[in-house]
């Protein structure tokens, strides 16, 4: 018999990312139903919306350097 491991934070925002980009393997996300359904999504939202701003901030940082160094 195999026992299953917990998932971990790095294997959630791996999650996460890959569905960034939408490329999610089906192991993955059979994976994150089990955990979702025993501990609920509280933690990927919270990873998701984190995710999100440090995107939004790079964005906004990339703008800024490459606005100053136009000018």
């Amino acid at each position: 018999m195999s026992e299953e491991k917990e998932t971990n934070i790095f294997q959630i925002m791996h999650s996460l990312l890959a569905s960034f980009f939408g490329v999610q393997s089906q192991e993955n996300m059979d994976r994150d139903e089990k955990y979702i359904e025993k501990n609920g999504i509280k933690v990927y939202i919270i990873l998701g919306f984190i995710l999100v701003f440090c995107l939004l901030m790079g964005l906004y940082t990339m703008v800024k350097i490459i606005i100053y160094f136009a000018v």
